[in-house]
C-alpha cells in the first residue's frame, strides 16, 4: 500500500480557534490512509490540539514567531526546512501574514502546490493587510472561506475572475443536533434552571468586541435580572474583560468558562448566541449554533453566507447596546428547538462532502 500524501498546514498555533477547529474537523474526517496532515506552527508551546494531531499520525514542526526584525532568520529557517523535507509537495498556508516568506521559500525549493487560504475579512492594520496580500504572489492556489474574506485578502478582481476558490467552513452537523437531556445536564452543571442563558464563543481579542458584548448584556440585565452570560474562550484580553465585568458589577451574572472541549453540549444549554464581532471570515460558531437550533444575534459585518437558516438575525454595529439588547429580549428563547441538519447539509456545509473535496484536490494535484 502506498504512503499517504503529506500536506503541511501552516498556522500560528494549534489552539481551538475557528480556522484550527475547522481544519481539525476535516483532518478527523479525511481518509488518512490517502492524505495525512502535518502542521508548522509558530510556537514551541503545547497547544490545544497537539495531542490529538499526534494521535492521528500527524507531525508538528515549530518555527520562530515572525516579527519583521528576524526576517532573514525566519526565511532561512523555512529554506532549511524545505531542503530537509522534500516529501512535502503541498503547503497549505492559513497564516497569510507570513505567507510571502514561507510560500516563496516553498517555490524556491520546487514545492508544486502552494495554497494561500484567507480565513478572515479584515486585518488589524494596513501593514498586515498589505503583507497578507503579498502571499498570493507565491501561491499556486487561492482559497477563501467566503467571498468577503477572498476580497479582503486577494482583491475583488481575483475573486470576480474566479481565481479564488470559495470553500465554506464545514461542521459535523450531527454532533450539534439538539438533545433535551444534554441541555438539562449541562445547565445543571452551571447551576442554571429556567433563566435566560446567552452564550458567546470566541477568543478574547479585539476582533470579537467583548467590550460591546458586555455593554449589551448589561442592558439585558435591566429587563432580565436573572439572565446569565457564558463566555467560552481565552486570550490576551482576558484580564481586561474580567476588569470590565467587575466595573459593571455583573460578576454573579457572567460565567467565564475558558477553553472547552464540550462546545456542542454548551450550545445545547444556551438559549441565544450573541456575536457582535467587528469582522469575520465565515464564523464556524454561527454554523454550529444553527446546527444546535440556537437563535443567533450577530453583527452586520459578518457575511450573509453564514445565514443558512432563519435562526440568524443581523444587527448593525453602529446601533447602540440598548438596541442590541432589545433584539435579544425580543426572542422567545423558550421556543421548541428544531433539528436543522437537513438545512445545513443541503447548503453544502456538511463535513463529509467538504472533506472529500479536499482529499480529491490534494490527490489530483500531486503527480
Amino acid at each position: 500500500m502506498s504512503e499517504p500524501i503529506r500536506v503541511l498546514h501552516v498556522f500560528g498555533r494549534l489552539d481551538s480557534g475557528g480556522a484550527e477547529s475547522r481544519t481539525m474537523d476535516i483532518y478527523r474526517q479525511i481518509d488518512r490512509c490517502k492524505v495525512q496532515f502535518d502542521f508548522a506552527i509558530h510556537t514551541e508551546d503545547k497547544c490545544f490540539f497537539t495531542d490529538e494531531v499526534k494521535s492521528l499520525g500527524g507531525k508538528i514542526y515549530s518555527f520562530p514567531r515572525f516579527n519583521g526584525k528576524n526576517y532573514f532568520q525566519y526565511r532561512k529557517k523555512w529554506n532549511e526546512f524545505f531542503k530537509k523535507h522534500p516529501e512535502y509537495q503541498i503547503v497549505h498556508g492559513h497564516q497569510t501574514n507570513t505567507g510571502f516568506v514561507y510560500l516563496k521559500e516553498a517555490e524556491v525549493n520546487n514545492v508544486p502546490v502552494r495554497i494561500a487560504h484567507s480565513r478572515n475579512s479584515n486585518k488589524e492594520n494596513l501593514i498586515k493587510k498589505y503583507i497578507c496580500k503579498l502571499s498570493k504572489l507565491y501561491a499556486t492556489n487561492l482559497f477563501a472561506v467566503s467571498k468577503i474574506a477572498g476580497i479582503s485578502e486577494f482583491g475583488k478582481n481575483a475573486v470576480n475572475k474566479g481565481f479564488v476558490k470559495i470553500l465554506p467552513n464545514a461542521i459535523n452537523a450531527k454532533k450539534y443536533s439538539f438533545d433535551t437531556e444534554k441541555r438539562r445536564e449541562k445547565r445543571s452543571e452551571f447551576g442554571i434552571k429556567d433563566e435566560l442563558l446567552i452564550i458567546h464563543i470566541g477568543r478574547f481579542h479585539p476582533q470579537k468586541n467583548h467590550t460591546f458584548l458586555l455593554d449589551i448584556f448589561n442592558n439585558i440585565l435591566k429587563n432580565e435580572p436573572d439572565a446569565k452570560l457564558l463566555l467560552v474562550g481565552d486570550g490576551t484580553l482576558k484580564s481586561e474583560i474580567v476588569k470590565q465585568i467587575s466595573e459593571h458589577q455583573i460578576n454573579k451574572s457572567v460565567i467565564i468558562a475558558g477553553t472547552r472541549t464540550d462546545v456542542p453540549e454548551l450550545l445545547q444549554a444556551a438559549d441565544i448566541l450573541l456575536f457582535p464581532s467587528l469582522f469575520e471570515g465565515l464564523p464556524g460558531v454561527v454554523l454550529e449554533s444553527q446546527a444546535a437550533g440556537l437563535p443567533c444575534i450577530i453583527s452586520d459585518t459578518i457575511t450573509e453566507e453564514v445565514k443558512v437558516t432563519d435562526l440568524v438575525e443581523y444587527v448593525p454595529l453602529e446601533h447602540s447596546a440598548e438596541v442590541w439588547a432589545t433584539k435579544v429580549l425580543g426572542i422567545d428563547y423558550k421556543f421548541k428547538r428544531r433539528n436543522t441538519y437537513e438545512e445545513i447539509t443541503e447548503k453544502g456545509y456538511d463535513i463529509e462532502s467538504v472533506a472529500k473535496w479536499y482529499e480529491d484536490f490534494y490527490r489530483m494535484n500531486i503527480k
